[in-house]
Formats: C-alpha cells, structure tokens, sequence
C-alpha cells in the first residue's frame, strides 16, 4: 500500500498522511497537485511532498480522492525551496503554499445544499430558515454561498446546521473546476465552396438582403477564417444573421483555445551598445560570477544598470538558461516592460500579484510546461515560480523595503530567497542599486558578494544639484505659500515656463495626514487601532491606512467638546490642489495608492507625463523608484523630516535611499537637474551626508552605532509579536515569555515593549525582539524559540492570543 504526505494550504501545523487508491498509483509522485478530503467533508488541493510505504500510527488515514492539476507539478528542488522558506522564516507549511500557488489552483469544496422529501412543517422554522427553504428546490443542488448572496446572509451555515438537524436539508462537498481556459469563436465556410456553388448561394440569399449583405462583405475580405467580434464589426451585421448563415450550412462556429498571456508580435530586436564604462563593469561582473555566487552593481541613478541587464539576460538566453528580473513594486513595470518587449518581444513573461488571477495560473501552466518563458519579470512573489533552468536571477533595487513580505505569512525578504532561490540552482545573483541596503554592502566589505560600480551618469550628464530650503525660517517670516517654500515655488515656476516638468515627492497620502483640535491638541483617531485618520477631500472621508475603516469627518473635538478639528500635515491630494492653484493652466497627475487603483491607470499616467501631457508629478514613494522621464528637470522634496525622524532604527537608512532615489529622476538626460528638499532641520547628519553624495562615507558612519548597539548588519534579529483584545492579558502574556526566553537566552532579549503602533484592528500588541549575535547558532535559537511559544500555545488561558514570528524583520 501506498502513502503519501500532504501540504494542505490552511495555517496548520505539519503534513498529513493519505492513503493512496490503487487506481492512481502510478501517477502519483513528489510534487504534483491532489485533492484530499480534510476535516469532516471539506475537499482541499494539497501539494504532495513525499511518498512512502509508512502506514500512520495512532489513526486510520483518509484516502486521496484524485489528482487536480496533471499539468502542474513541483520539481524536487521547488520542494526544497518551499521547505527552506517555512523552515528560515518560522512559517507554516501551509502558508508557504498559499503564497506559492495562485488562489485558482488552490481550489477547495463547496457546500450544496438541497431539500430532502420529508413535509416541510414551515411553523417550526424561524423567518430566516422558511426564506432559506423556499429558495431551495427539490432533486437540484444549490451552492451554499449563492443562497448566501441571493439572501443576503453572512454565515449560512448555521441555518444549513439547524435544517440538517430538522432533517429537511441534504449535503454534499464538491470541487470546482476554477481554472478554465479562455475560449474564442471564430467563423469560418462551413465546407469548400466552388465558385459556381458560392454563385446558386448567393442568388438564393438575394430574398435575404441582410443575410446577402453579410456574405459578400465576408467574401470581400477575402479571408478563409475570422474571429467572431471582428466578423461582426466587420459585417456590420448582428449574431442573428450569423446564426442564420451557420444554420443554413454556408458558415460554420468554432471554439478555439486561447492564451490570456500577452503575445506582442515578433519585431526587430533593438539592443544598444555599451558605452566604455558600461562594457567594463559588464566585464567585472562576468569576472567576479567565476568566484562569486553574487554581484552587487552599485551604479549611481541614471548610470544604464538597465542595458547592463538586458545584455546579461540576452547571454545567459544564448545559454539555454532562464531568467527572473526581480523588481520591488508593480508601479515600476509599466516602463521596464516596453523596454525589454523592445529586445526580447514575446519571449518574457509578467508575473506580479496585481494581474488577473486566470492570467497567473496560465503563466504558472506554461512555465511547468516544455516551451516556458526564459525570461520573466515580477514581484518579490515571482520567487515561487516553477523554474527549469534559472541561470540568473537580477533584483533591482535590492534595497528596497517591498521586498519584506510583512503581511500575512510567510513574512519572507524577497532578495535573501531570491539569493537561496538561485544557489539551489547553481545559479547566478547579480544585486543592482544606487544605495545598497546595509546587509548587502556590509557582505561586499566582507568579500562575501563581488563588487562592481559605476561612478558616473550615463553619457557623463552631471549628478542634480540639491538645494535645501528651511521651512522653519520662511515660517517664522510667513513666507510659504501653503506647502510650498518660495525657493520651491520660483524654481517650479522658472522649470515650467521652459517647458520641462516637475516632480513633487511627498510620502503621505490623501488630503491631510491628520485631523487636529485647535484647543485641546488631540488627534482624530481610528476606533480600532492607535493611530491618527487619513482624510481623504474628494470622497470626504476619514480612513485608517492599517485596518481600512472610514468614518465622516467631525467638527467638534470629541476629547474636550469645545475645540474643533483641524487638517494637518498635506498629503499627495493637498498638494496637488495647492499646484493647481499656484499654476493655473498647468496640467498635473497624482501617482499613490488612492489614484492608481489599476494597472491600466499606472499605465495611462505614466504615459501622459512621457509623452509631455502632464507638466507636473504628485506621489508618494511610488515616484521614487526607477521611473525614466527625459523631460524631468525639477524633484521637490515637501517634507524630509516625517521621514529622518520615524522611530526606527533603520529610518535614516531608509530616508536616505527614498532621498537620493527621488533625487535620480531629475535631469536624467540634457541639462543638469536641480532638487530642491524641504526641512525645518538643516543641520541633520543625513541632510549633510546626502549633500555629498557619497554613499561610503553615509554607510561607515552610521555602521558603527549598529555595531556599538548590536543591530543589524552585525547581528540577525527575530520579533516576536504577541496580540490580544485585554492589554492586561496581553502584557501578562508578554511577560511571562520574555522570562522563560531570558533563561536560555539572557540579554538577547529586548522587551516586551509597545511597538509603533499599539494597538491594530481592536488588537492590542507587544512585540519581544531577540538580537542574535554572529557566531551563535540561528537555526537553534529558532528551535527554542517554537518549542517555548508550542508550550504557551498548550497551557491554560492562551485562547485569544496571537503569537506572530518575523525573522529578520524590515
């Protein structure tokens, strides 16, 4: 007989052991999709990780019902990936696989429901389950959540449960087929007509003029087949009088399958030449990936890291080997897309989570397929594709936060599985930013990653000028004009009345950041969580940016009830109002989370302000990141400070990367560009260093107070999170673990403390962080660590906790 072990994508603890029918035996191997019944009669797709001849002890178990994707498969090193993924970063199994596979093929059962043949005794059912009964038809089945919709009721269930008892209701679980593939219907003759039989057809039509006129437009074509729509639009005719022709045997329907993927025709492949420089780095790095399993590019903005890329992903194709270019947010494809379609036409593939759900699970079936793409570009999720031959893996902009998955689980770090990912693979790793994260740099210094740099601006145009402009000292003179500096507003005006375009970069959203009393001083905040609301002018609205509630805006102070609230600090939506005031006639767009709610308006904004429609950019860090505008010759910084001073240690690090990136989009190509940086704190070390533009001298300097105070890249950190509705509960909790990890672990251990913001979603939070030094064993303190929080999560009172895990946390 034989076993299988099953990961089943729910938060549960292990793998579980079916019994194999002799029926699917021989197709049943490590890594392929099945379905297995789970808990009562729920049916769910699981991930076969192993297949043995151990029969379970302790318990009869269940039988594998039957294979749900033939076409999709994991290798045994796509195993070993997901494995090293739950294991490194404390997740479940369960979870890793969730954010594997696209929700289609995780498919799981579905409730019908149907009446029985007993008399309904409608006294003795409440209103909600005599309207439930009458939605119900006797001998048909009926999907419990469509009765859900229809009625509109939220859990059914407790109805199905009350009816099943009453022995009115049947049950049973079924599996939907999720993924199905995209059909067209295209016309084409019905058979092979010779020129006298088309001749008698068409005098017999002469009665149906419509019909007659249909036809010879078709004839005109002079096409043998065509898609049904253009047929249409083309004929000037209606599905009728197709209809008529097919039933007449003149014309024929036919379904044909086709790919949701994008094709772009195949064009001549356009890829520049290297410059001088840009030869020579290309060269270090085919030199350091001989000794090196990873290569850093350090290239100031604008320095053609891009080309450098595109000429490694063209000589590693030539290799037979494939590709993934990983980049940390979906605003930034919309641009790198048409440049590498421009070099490898249809040969790449897009893959990121903003895409429609039938399109990924397409882009997974062809890459588990025999003619996959060789090159794909994604998101920090695009590291759980199936890959056949990866070769190289490129992450760009290495340092960016995004790659931190942070919600839900597995909080993974998008570049260090990239980095494990590709050593699986024997393959290669080459890491490109202008500013390095800490961890990468710090394994330069270390010779662990090889090192290649590129110094200078692509064509030897100047780096921009940047010019502070002190807030403080216009206020105290009343010299603003709103958010505006008058530095900021002259240069905006002088740019724009030569014709080139402006972006302003504020790391807010909405109107106003927050609502304040005039009296009292208290903030608007969410019910829920402990932070400030986000108004929001064009929908009139307050909403909290973590757990999404909106309410209306209030006058009066509810804290004094004398006081009334104010809007503070502007946000994206303000300051696009307030360029709008002060350039009347100017076009502007705004690029945040609010107002790029699709891909197709990423696309048309992103496409107006190259083509010059728009003459000035408002966005929040969405504008920072890798965007290419020729035109761009003034970046306007509003308000540096919010970011310098954010209570983490990481926060000059992270703001002076947003910095200098937002810097790099001005005066990308032609004159030197000028940024201007709004402060009411000139003399901040980071404002200095940012001036000087040297990215050494930054990294030695605020190196050596990590070092001094034991934080990362000198150590490895895991948080622990614990959650809970009754602070009282919580800090007891919280308390009770940080001993217990102390008595092993000593002053490892930092906290409990409250972390940035206390309280989530009605959840209360205390986060424990243990700092590991280098030399310890990580793998073991993992180990203690779960044993410790299993034995909490076992003992009396632990109901209503949450105990979070995040490894290496961003």
């Amino acid at each position: 007989m034989k076993f299988v072990d099953v990961i089943i994508p729910l938060a549960v603890e292990g793998v579980f052991t079916y019994v194999v029918p002799e029926i699917l035996e021989e197709k049943i191997r490590e890594g392929v999709l099945v379905i297995v019944p789970f808990v009562g009669n729920k049916k769910y797709t699981g991930l076969v990780c192993r297949v043995h001849s151990e029969k379970p002890l302790g318990y009869e178990a269940k039988v594998l019902e039957d294979l749900a994707e033939e076409d999709i498969s994991f290798s045994a090193l796509h195993l070993r990936f997901l494995e090293w993924v739950a294991a490194y970063y404390m997740a479940l199994p369960g979870d890793v696989l969730r954010a594997a596979l696209p929700i289609i093929f995780r498919l799981e059962s579905f409730t019908d429901i149907t009446l029985t043949e007993e008399d309904i005794d409608f006294t003795d059912l409440t209103e909600n389950e005599q309207a439930f009964v009458r939605f119900l038809r006797k001998g048909e089945y009926t999907a419990l959540r469509e009765a859900e919709k229809y009625l509109k009721i939220r859990n059914g269930w407790r109805l199905v449960k009350s009816l099943l008892n009453k022995g009115y209701l049947q049950v049973r679980e079924t599996i939907d087929e999720a993924f199905k593939e995209k059909t067209e219907k295209w016309i084409k003759w019905a058979r092979n007509f010779n020129e006298a039989e088309l001749n008698r057809v068409l005098d017999r039509l002469k009665r149906a003029p419509v019909q007659y006129q249909m036809l010879c437009k078709w004839i005109e074509t002079g096409e043998e087949e065509m898609e049904k729509h253009r047929f249409l639009t083309e004929g000037g005719g209606s599905a009728a009088i197709l209809k008529a022709l097919c039933d007449k045997n003149i014309l024929a329907q036919e379904e044909r399958v086709v790919s949701r993927l994008d094709v772009v025709p195949v064009q001549e492949q356009v890829c520049h030449a290297l410059s001088v420089i840009q030869q020579q780095a290309f060269q270090q790095i085919q030199y350091h990936f001989r000794v090196k399993e990873c290569v850093l590019l350090q290239g100031v903005t604008s320095s053609g890291k891009t080309e450098i890329y595109i000429h490694l992903i063209r000589e590693y194709i030539a290799r037979g080997k494939q590709v993934l270019y990983m980049l940390p947010e979906i605003a930034l494809t919309v641009q790198i897309i048409k440049r590498l379609r421009r070099v490898f036409g249809d040969t790449i593939g897009i893959y990121h989570s903003g895409m429609p759900d039938q399109v990924r699970a397409e882009l997974w079936k062809k890459q588990c397929s025999t003619d996959p793409y060789p090159v794909v570009l994604g998101v920090r999720s695009s590291v759980f594709l199936p890959f056949q031959k990866l070769g190289l893996i490129i992450v760009d902009e290495e340092h960016d936060s995004s790659y931190k998955q942070k919600e839900p689980s597995p909080r993974y770090q998008g570049r260090d599985a990239a980095i494990m990912l590709a050593k699986m693979h024997r393959a290669k790793v080459l890491l490109g930013s202008a500013t390095p994260s800490f961890e990468t740099y710090y394994n330069i210094k270390n010779g662990k990653y090889g090192y290649v740099s590129l110094t200078s601006r692509y064509g030897d145009i100047l780096m921009p000028e940047i010019q502070f402009a002190d807030v403080a000292e216009y206020r105290r003179k009343k010299q603003m004009k709103g958010s505006f500096s008058p530095l900021l507003y002259r240069e905006m005006k002088q740019v724009l009345e030569e014709g080139k375009q402006v972006i302003l970069f504020q790391n807010r959203r909405g109107y106003s950041a927050y609502m304040q009393c005039d009296a009292c001083g208290a903030t608007l905040k969410c019910d829920h969580c402990d932070v400030s609301m986000t108004y929001y002018k064009q929908r009139d609205i307050l909403s909290c940016r973590y757990c999404g509630s909106i309410k209306k805006p209030e006058e009066l102070c509810g804290e004094c009830g004398k006081g009334h609230y104010r809007l503070r600090t502007p946000g994206t939506e303000k300051i696009e109002e307030e360029v709008v005031r002060l350039f009347p006639g100017v076009r502007v767009a705004r690029m945040d989370m609010e107002a790029m709610n699709s891909r197709a308006k990423y696309q048309s904004v992103i496409d107006d302000f190259e083509q010059g429609k728009t003459q000035v950019l408002v966005g929040t860090q969405m504008v920072s990141k890798g965007l290419d505008f020729e035109n761009v010759k003034l970046v306007g910084v509003m308000d540096a400070d919010s970011m310098v001073n954010f209570p983490d240690f990481r926060a000059e690090e992270r703001a002076y990367e947003m910095l200098m990136q937002v810097s790099g989009r001005s005066g990308r190509k032609g004159q030197r560009g000028l940024v201007v940086i709004q402060t009411a704190d000139l003399q901040n070390r980071i404002y200095k260093l940012l001036f000087r533009q040297d990215y050494a001298t930054f990294y030695a300097e605020l190196a050596e107070e990590r070092q001094n105070f034991a934080y990362p890249p000198f150590c490895r950190l895991i948080s622990v999170e614990i959650r809970h509705k009754e602070v009282v509960a919580l800090r007891s909790m919280a308390n009770q673990l940080a001993s217990r990890l102390r008595e092993q672990l000593g002053k490892r251990v930092c906290g409990p403390a409250v972390p940035e913001v206390g309280r989530i979603g009605g959840m209360y939070r205390l986060q424990i962080i243990i700092k590991i030094e280098q030399g310890a064993s990580f793998s073991k303190v993992k180990a203690f660590l779960k044993q410790e929080l299993a034995g909490l999560q076992k003992g009396k009172g632990f109901s209503g906790f949450r105990m979070i895990c995040d490894v290496d946390p961003g």
